[in-house]
């Protein structure tokens, strides 16, 4: 039976925008009460599991996710990451660093946001889905590409993890999932993932609940079931068409 100060977080049995906030309570060994909410099924996606929990809750702004946290009530993904990494000291050391981190936290949020359009909003997918993959994807991992390598460290502020780190991983991951490309560009991205994905801490979570949740809802058009990451089959270069032998007379 959970504890009355054991912390509350509630979310969709998905991945999504709680999964963050899930890999840092998993790695810093905090036992939580992981509230899962399930959508109905099509045509409608009914979501009466929330709905009618919503409002009596005690939450200012009903929204999920949500942690509850003794007496403290909050809302809206980035603010639980902070809250968290605060609560842990996983925002830096002093204010340049909790500002830095910051940054990275709204960044990789804004890459997320452009990915939720891929995938509930695109009305041709296959459309929006090249043109996300060869156009806009591609900005994004250039820039924590280069910033991996202007800082030359393990993680994105250092030797250490920051609350930055598990929402960056976590959302280049989903990206991962969509694309079909190797990311063989950005090196420095696939040894950070490489190195997340191996963080002893987390080993068991990634091979049991989180491998079983998908990273969107089921209305998704993209990643409402789990999805492995499939590589574009390089195409063969084509045969020379063997010449017919001469006629002879």
């Amino acid at each position: 039976m959970a504890s009355k100060d054991q912390l509350i977080l509630g979310y969709w049995d998905i991945r999504g925008f709680a999964e963050p906030s899930r890999l840092l309570l998993h790695y810093t060994k905090t036992p939580f009460t992981n509230k899962l909410y399930h959508f109905g099924d099509a045509p409608d996606f009914k979501r009466e599991e929330w709905l009618k929990e919503k409002n009596s809750l005690g939450l200012d702004f009903p929204n999920l996710p949500y942690l509850i946290d003794g007496d403290l009530k909050l809302s809206q993904a980035k603010t639980i990451l902070t809250h968290l990494g605060r609560k842990f000291k996983l925002m830096g050391n002093n204010e340049r660093e909790t500002s830095l981190i910051e940054l990275l936290i709204d960044q990789s949020n804004d890459l997320r946001q452009e990915l939720n359009n891929v995938c509930y909003r695109a009305i041709n997918f296959d459309a929006v889905k090249k043109k996300f993959c060869e156009e806009t994807l591609p900005i994004h991992l250039k820039l924590f590409e280069d910033f991996l390598t202007k800082q030359g460290k393990k993680w994105l502020m250092g030797e250490t993890l920051t609350a930055a780190d598990f929402q960056l991983y976590e959302y280049l991951d989903h990206c991962w999932l969509l694309s079909n490309d190797n990311w063989t560009d950005y090196p420095k991205i696939l040894a950070y993932m490489k190195a997340f994905r191996e963080l002893p801490e987390l080993k068991k979570y990634f091979e049991n609940e989180h491998a079983k949740r998908p990273i969107n809802g089921k209305m998704a058009k993209f990643g409402g079931t789990v999805v492995q990451h499939e590589e574009k089959k390089k195409e063969e270069p084509a045969k020379p068409e063997e010449s017919e032998p001469a006629a002879t007379t």
